[in-house]
C-alpha cells in the first residue's frame, strides 16, 4: 500500500473517530447521566439494576439481593452480564456508558479487522465500513444502557462469519453458538436467526449434513440454557423472557389500527386484552410477573380468535407496513432521526435490490459474495415480516440490523463505491 493510500485510510477512521467524539461529548452535554436520573429512566434502570446484581450477588435478579426473582426475566440474560463486567471498571454512570462505548468500538474495529484480513483486502477498500462507526440508529443506542447497540454488533460478527465461510468447508462453529447468544442478547432477532439458521444449514445439507446435525443440536441446547433455568427456578414451565405475553398484547389489540406507529409502536396498554378472559379478576396474580404474562397471552389469542380474516390481515399489514416505512410516524426530532431517514431509505433499497434478485429466478451462487449477502438479507426481511406480524417492531427493534444492513449494502454496492474511490487516487 502506497503511503498515499496510508495517509487516506488513518485520515479517514481519525475523521469518523472524531466525528463520532463530537457525537459521545454532545450527548453528555445535552442528557442527564446522573446516577438518580439514569437509575429512574426505565429500561436502562432496569438493565442497570440486573448487572449491578449480578455484579454484587452474581445473582440473575433486579431486587438487591441474592435471590432470584422474576421479574428480572424480562430482560433477556446477556446483555445484563456483558454490562456486570463492566461494573469491575467503575460504579459511575457516566464511567459505566463511556466504559460501554469504548468496548463496542473496539469490537466494532476489530470484526472489521477480521473481514478486512479473511477477505485480503487492501486498506484502502475498507474505507466505506468505516461509515459504521457513525451509522446513526446505531450510535443512539450505543450511547445507552440498553442492549440494542450491543446486539447489532453480534448480528454483524455473524454476517462477517458467514461471508467469510472458506469455499472448501462452507460451516464455522462459531456460527450456530453466536446465533444462540444473538437471540439470548434480544428475542426480537428470533424469527432472523431461524431463517438464517436454515439457510445456513441448507447451504451445508449435501456435503456436511452430519455437521449441519451437530450445528444445529449446539444452536437449540445454548438456546434452551436459559428457558430450562427460567423453568428450574421458578416452576412455571420454559420461557425464554417475561415479556412474552405483554408484548404479544401490545401488537394485537383494539388500539393498534389507530395508535400503532414506527416510532412507538409498543405504547398500547398489555391489559387491554384482558377483558376476553372470563372472571379475569379472579385469576389475576398477586405477585408473578409470569402468570400475568400468560393471562396477557390467554386473553390476545382470545381476541385475536374472535377477528374475521379481513381483520386480521388489517392489523398485520398495518404493522409490516409501518416496519418499512422509513419515515416516522409521529414526529421525533432531532439529529439522530433525521439522519436516520437517509439510512433506512438506503436500507429499503438493498431491500429492493434483494426483490431484484430474487426475480430474476436464477440459483444462488454460494461462492458469490453478493448472493451471500443476499441470503443475509433474505433472512432480515423474512425476521422482519414475521416479527411485525407477531408482536411488533418499529425502529428501536429494528435499529440491532442497522449494522448489518449498512455493511450489506456498501458489499452489494461496492463496484460502485470502489470505481469512486479509484478516481481520488
Amino acid at each position: 500500500m502506497t503511503l498515499r493510500k496510508k495517509l487516506f485510510f488513518i485520515l479517514s477512521f481519525s475523521f469518523v473517530l472524531i466525528i463520532k467524539l463530537y457525537f459521545l461529548i454532545t450527548s453528555f452535554c445535552n442528557a442527564d447521566f446522573t446516577a438518580s436520573h439514569v437509575n429512574n429512566n426505565g429500561d436502562s434502570s432496569h438493565y442497570l439494576s440486573i448487572a449491578k446484581n449480578i455484579y454484587k450477588f452474581h445473582t440473575y435478579a433486579d431486587n438487591g439481593s441474592y435471590i432470584a426473582n422474576e421479574y428480572a426475566t424480562w430482560r433477556a440474560p446477556i446483555w445484563p452480564f456483558v454490562l456486570s463486567f463492566l461494573f469491575y471498571i467503575s460504579n459511575s454512570t457516566f464511567w459505566l456508558l463511556l466504559s460501554k462505548i469504548v468496548l463496542e468500538t473496539i469490537l466494532l474495529t476489530t470484526f472489521l479487522n477480521i473481514y478486512r484480513k479473511r477477505q485480503k483486502l487492501d486498506f484502502t477498500l475498507l474505507v466505506p465500513f468505516l461509515i459504521l462507526f457513525i451509522e446513526p440508529q446505531y450510535l443512539k443506542y450505543s450511547f445507552s444502557f440498553i442492549s440494542e447497540s450491543f446486539n447489532a454488533l453480534l448480528i454483524l460478527l455473524l454476517t462477517v462469519l458467514f461471508l467469510t465461510l472458506k469455499t472448501t468447508s462452507k460451516f464455522n462453529l462459531a456460527i450456530p453458538i453466536l446465533s444462540a447468544i444473538i437471540i439470548l442478547c434480544h428475542p426480537v432477532s428470533t424469527f432472523f436467526i431461524l431463517t438464517f439458521m436454515g439457510l445456513y444449514c441448507l447451504l451445508n445439507v449435501k456435503k456436511n449434513s452430519k455437521t449441519m446435525v451437530l450445528h444445529g443440536f449446539i444452536f437449540i441446547a445454548l438456546l434452551l440454557i436459559w428457558p430450562i433455568r427460567n423453568a428450574l427456578t421458578f416452576d412455571k414451565g420454559l420461557y425464554l423472557t417475561a415479556s412474552q405475553g405483554a408484548t404479544f398484547s401490545k401488537g394485537w389489540n383494539e388500539e393498534v389500527l389507530t395508535n400503532f406507529t414506527n416510532v412507538e409502536g409498543d405504547l398500547a396498554n398489555e391489559g387491554l386484552n384482558l377483558k376476553f378472559i372470563k372472571d379475569v379478576d379472579k385469576k389475576l396474580p398477586v405477585n408473578s410477573v409470569l402468570d400475568l404474562s400468560k393471562l396477557y397471552q390467554q386473553g390476545t389469542w382470545n381476541y385475536i380468535n374472535q377477528l374475521n380474516f379481513i381483520e386480521k390481515v388489517q392489523i398485520a399489514f398495518k404493522k409490516i407496513k409501518s416496519n418499512f416505512n422509513p419515515f416516522p410516524e409521529k414526529p421525533k426530532l432531532g439529529f439522530f432521526e433525521d439522519l436516520s431517514i437517509v439510512f433506512r431509505i438506503l436500507y429499503l433499497v438493498l431491500f429492493l435490490q434483494l426483490i431484484k434478485r430474487l426475480f430474476q429466478f436464477k440459483k444462488f451462487d454460494f461462492e458469490s459474495q453478493k448472493d451471500r449477502v443476499f441470503l443475509i438479507v433474505l433472512a432480515v426481511l423474512i425476521g422482519q415480516i414475521i416479527m411485525s406480524i407477531y408482536i411488533y417492531t418499529g425502529y428501536r427493534f429494528n435499529s440491532i440490523y442497522s449494522l448489518c444492513l449498512l455493511f450489506c449494502f456498501i458489499i452489494v454496492n461496492q463496484n460502485l463505491i470502489q470505481k469512486t474511490i479509484h478516481k481520488l487516487f
